[in-house]
């Protein structure tokens, strides 16, 4: 008997243990979804509420449909089914319990269950930052040259302590450099992240402005101000990183050195002056997610029609290859914009595609530069911001095409004083393509070329055989034909191991020089907060949304465009491409103006995101001056492209003979163009299957011959 009551006892007491657990997660839930509406909204919208009030007016969206978009219509129907048994399962088992017993609530303080525990609230920190809004103010040494230093040790001083660079994460309170160095077995990444750090894209952006230029801190991207490596950002307290700077800042302080600087279009022609009285070739940096819009035609009015250019596109990774000779097309349809601005009539020399992030074509362009410039003058990479010159210069200085002493001694941070000016800049001394050199380098390309066929063929019949989770992706290997004991002889020296460049094995050197990023009116980036720009931004391959759309409809990308199908004879289809973090909302035309205003600032928009504060000053989406009109190419080619600045392009699909026109909103009409021929004109194909009821396709395999 005593046993028997020991039993019921025990079981009295899981239930309530079971039942507090309940409550806890009930009142945990419910303060989650409260938190979660005040930072969406500041407590102003319910959008549970709000989406029953208007789901008659939303055609489609992707946030709230994702599944139908990946597994297709039946695929879906079947989870959906299989997910109703198991809750109806699940609900069933919770009826057939056994009920309580009475005597549970002798042994239950209902007072103590029931109350309320306190949880401490804190208030949420409204205030946003544009990290792209502001340039960088540089001060001019007007009509005055450069001074030449007396003494090494004196110029050094000047400009900067050289003495801690190597490990300036150690300045950092909170970083901890003997965990790197027992977790990784590996000496060579031990020591890249022992200096610079890793970066985390999946951690989270925190609430905590940077002290010195008020971006807020994560560690997700270092093209993003506001960036700390992973090792400083995770595991601190909030208290802890209101008292750390950005690395931006950081190196700004400490070393007077400038990262990823951006300056207004009208300053860029101060800063380049020097370029006019050099011999000097200069590397314009395109976006190929966003050209026109990342082509800046200004630089032809700084250093004329006769310098030579060497333009290059980049993140070409992150596109799709809709059919074989994809890279050609998008060659031709960047020269064609090109030469629709005043570079057109510049001395453009070579035109090369390129992944700073992934290597693939960088070893071709320094090829073409050996080639087409050999050791002539001084090197100048420009272009707009975000378009990758930093992870360009990066991978050159690690190439071939930097000096082989100064692979190694001159660091991702090098200061440069910059001829002119008061303003520090990245360089690094270019190697001189002499015949023995250039041999060398040939056999070692030719030799990895053999081995770069092998792996392709591999991957080919992988391909073939299994289905992979992801596309194969433009990848390149950048190697080093020299070592530095080749050259170490030349005039008897030891290996350096502090870089100067005054030294004899530098002084007569022609540099490669990173410049600031120039900041383009037709961009959006400036308009965007830290948690706009992730969502914004791609940063893996992208795959097209395909949406098949009648006269009268209209689509969202995000809160941050609209496209309106005005007129056309047939039906058309619009080719999607954009990061996959922007939901795609169609609805009406006559609707649409109302359910911008009723979801901006809810997840079915996504960006813009922030509150009340972030809405009062977003500026609105703009319809651009005039339509944009589309001529039909058949059912199996896009007829052109909606460029819409730095959020997305669209492709254009359309009976043959017939006329689309096509009204294009973003904030402030900001970089709407008409680009023909599309970039990808046959991406089309990669479409899946139409969604029953819906005007969404499936998103397709991206699958296709890089050829």
């Amino acid at each position: 008997m005593l046993y028997t009551m020991r039993g019921v006892l025990r079981l009295c007491r899981k239930q309530i243990v079971l039942q507090n657990q309940c409550f806890t997660q009930v009142r945990a839930s419910t303060n989650v979804v409260n938190d979660q509406n005040v930072n969406n909204n500041n407590s102003s919208k319910d959008f549970a509420a709000l989406l029953e009030k208007y789901k008659d007016k939303i055609r489609f969206n992707s946030f709230l449909e994702h599944e139908k978009l990946e597994l297709g219509y039946y695929k879906y129907h079947i989870k959906t089914v299989k997910r109703e048994k198991g809750r109806q399962k699940k609900e069933y088992l919770e009826k057939s319990l056994p009920p309580l017993p009475v005597a549970l609530k002798y042994y239950v303080d209902e007072e103590r269950l029931l109350k309320e525990e306190s949880i401490e609230t804190t208030e949420q920190n409204n205030e946003f930052q544009l990290p792209f809004s502001s340039s960088t103010k540089v001060e001019y040494e007007k009509n005055e040259p450069v001074k030449e230093e007396t003494s090494n040790e004196t110029a050094v001083a000047r400009e900067f302590d050289r003495s801690n660079i190597d490990n300036w994460m150690t300045n950092y309170e909170y970083f901890d450099d003997t965990i790197i160095e027992e977790g990784s077995d590996d000496e060579a990444d031990t020591g890249w992240s022992k200096y610079y750090g890793t970066p985390d894209p999946l951690a989270h952006v925190s609430r905590v402005p940077c002290g010195g230029c008020g971006a807020l801190l994560h560690c997700s991207d270092p093209a993003i101000p506001g960036y700390l490596p992973s090792e400083i950002f995770k595991h601190r307290e909030v208290e802890e990183l209101k008292t750390i700077e950005c690395q931006r800042c950081h190196f700004l302080k400490e070393y007077n050195i400038a990262l990823d600087v951006s300056v207004q279009p009208e300053e860029y022609e101060k800063l380049l002056q020097s370029i006019r009285k050099v011999k000097s070739l200069v590397i314009l940096m395109v976006d190929l997610l966003d050209f026109p819009c990342s082509i800046w035609p200004g630089i032809v009015d700084i250093i004329g029609t006769d310098r030579p250019i060497i333009v290059v596109g980049n993140k070409v990774d992150l596109l799709p290859g809709d059919s074989i000779g994809y890279l050609k097309r998008i060659k031709e349809s960047l020269i064609t914009e090109l030469n629709k601005t005043k570079l057109g009539e510049a001395n453009i020399k070579h035109v090369s595609l390129i992944s700073a992030k992934t290597g693939y074509g960088v070893e071709d362009l320094i090829s073409a530069l050996f080639k087409l410039w050999l050791y002539k003058g001084d090197v100048f990479l420009v272009g707009c911001t975000n378009v990758g010159k930093s992870s360009l210069f990066n991978a050159l200085l690690q190439s071939d095409y930097c000096k082989v002493h100064a692979v190694d001694i001159i660091k991702r941070a090098t200061v440069s004083r910059w001829p002119g000016t008061t303003l520090n800049l990245l360089k690094f001394p270019i190697n001189r393509p002499s015949g023995w050199k250039i041999q060398q380098r040939t056999q070692r390309l030719k030799s990895e070329r053999q081995l770069m066929k092998v792996e392709k063929e591999i991957r080919k019949a992988q391909l073939l055989g299994n289905v992979p989770a992801e596309a194969p992706a433009l990848i390149g290997h950048i190697g080093r034909s020299f070592t530095d004991a080749v050259e170490t002889d030349e005039f008897g020296s030891r290996k350096l191991t502090v870089f100067d460049e005054k030294h004899r094995l530098f002084a007569q050197s022609k540099w490669f020089y990173d410049t600031p990023g120039v900041i383009h009116p037709d961009q959006v980036l400036s308009l965007l907060s830290t948690e706009e720009l992730l969502l914004t931004i791609p940063k893996q391959l992208m795959r097209p949304q395909t949406y098949y759309l009648n006269k009268g409809q209209t689509i969202f990308i995000g809160g941050l465009a609209r496209l309106d199908f005005v007129d056309c004879a047939r039906p058309c289809r619009f080719t999607i491409f954009c990061s996959e973090s922007l939901p795609i909302t169609v609805t009406q035309t006559d609707d649409a103006d109302e359910v911008y205003n009723k979801f901006i600032g809810t997840e079915l928009f996504a960006a813009p995101s922030g509150g009340e504060e972030r809405l009062k000053s977003w500026p609105g989406l703009k319809e651009h001056e005039s339509l944009l009109e589309f001529e039909g190419e058949g059912p199996q080619q896009c007829c052109g492209d909606i460029v819409l600045s730095s959020v997305a392009w669209v492709g254009v699909t359309a009976k043959q003979d017939t006329v689309c026109s096509v009204r294009a909103w973003t904030p402030g009409a900001r970089g709407i163009y008409r680009r023909y021929p599309s970039v990808l004109p046959f991406s089309i194909k990669l479409k899946g299957k139409r969604i029953r009821d819906t005007p969404a396709y499936m998103i397709g395999k991206v699958f296709s011959d890089q050829e």
